[in-house]
């Protein structure tokens, strides 16, 4: 049924932006947002700024054709291990370079951190800097709190201590057993398929780890609940396209557990709705639009047009608000 409303890659859209809700507040509007599309990222499912809500995250930007940035890898890399089991997480962000250019640089490199593929530098200039062969490196680190701050590209261990600050775990770890720490580790980052399988298998094991179990799929079960009354109150109050998107989203963010079956139809009387029907048509042109961007730096051109072509077939969505915003920033 999800699968036939919307695609792998526009829930994926759908699922960040539900995730802050439409109205958010005014420091969200202009803080730095991590990329939604799947396309974006290497070795990791697209991670947003409200998974890491509560935790820490070191972006490190680097200069890819950079000699000295290569050799700097197995310190980085080094620095980053130590903080192992701490709720912090270290993302890469390259500097224009196209997908397949930057894969191989990091297999060569051995970087397995999440890595934001940012070949049109969209993510990198909703920061004050400019990465290149004068300005190599650039560290910034998202608070718990969601704010960002610079930190020390030279000094990385230090500055994962700074964004540590206040961070903690949402669950804490040290009482969950051994054999559960995998599915712990993915509902902290609100990756609950993830972890179903292995709750699934453990609620009718015994003892502690019985009881971990449960309190782990108690916690989801408790998120689940929250995202089902947050999608009823848009509904109730008039708000459909708001109310879709939440609705679009618990299939997938909760896929292994038990959904209620009221989301199901509920989702499919809303997708029937005109007014929605125009929305996912546009968000559709949309992702169209992010995938071409995402080929080549010559591709880019193609899926300004791509925007354009949105914003005047779909002029009142929420999609074509974004794309404007896209192509503005384009300076086209």
């Amino acid at each position: 049924m999800r699968m036939k409303l919307i695609g792998t890659c526009l829930c994926w859209l759908l699922l960040t932006k539900a995730a802050v809700g439409v109205a958010q507040e005014g420091d969200q509007k202009t803080s730095p947002k991590l990329p939604a599309h799947p396309s974006v990222w290497i070795n990791s499912p697209p991670i947003s700024n409200e998974m890491l809500a509560g935790k820490a995250a070191v972006l490190y930007f680097f200069e890819e054709t950079c000699p000295r940035c290569v050799e700097a890898w197995p310190r980085v890399l080094m620095q980053s291990a130590k903080f192992e089991g701490e709720p912090v997480m270290f993302i890469a962000v390259n500097s224009g370079s196209p997908r397949p250019q930057l894969e191989a640089y990091l297999r060569k490199n051995n970087v397995k951190w999440p890595v934001i593929c940012d070949s049109d530098r969209s993510f990198e200039k909703q920061f004050d800097f400019t990465v290149s062969l004068e300005n190599t490196k650039q560290l910034r680190l998202l608070q718990p709190d969601g704010k960002f701050k610079n930190g020390d590209a030279e000094n990385i261990e230090g500055s994962a201590v700074d964004a540590l600050r206040d961070a903690k775990w949402k669950i804490e770890p040290k009482d969950i057993p051994p054999v559960l720490q995998s599915a712990w580790l993915a509902i902290e980052f609100g990756n609950y398929p993830g972890a179903a399988q292995t709750l699934k298998k453990n609620l009718n094991g015994k003892g502690e780890i019985k009881d971990a179990a449960t309190r782990l799929n108690q916690f989801v079960l408790d998120d689940l609940a929250g995202q089902v009354d947050a999608a009823k109150k848009s509904l109730d109050d008039g708000k459909k396209w708001e109310a879709f998107k939440r609705y679009a989203v618990i299939p997938l963010k909760f896929k292994g557990f038990a959904v209620p079956a009221d989301v199901s139809s509920t989702l499919k009387e809303l997708a029937a709705d005109e007014a929605i029907k125009g929305e996912q048509a546009a968000m559709r042109q949309f992702d169209a639009a992010v995938q071409t961007a995402s080929r080549s730096p010559s591709a880019r051109k193609g899926a300004i047009k791509l925007l354009e072509k949105l914003i005047k077939d779909h002029p009142d969505t929420e999609a074509a608000a974004e794309a404007q915003k896209v192509v503005e920033q384009a300076g086209m």
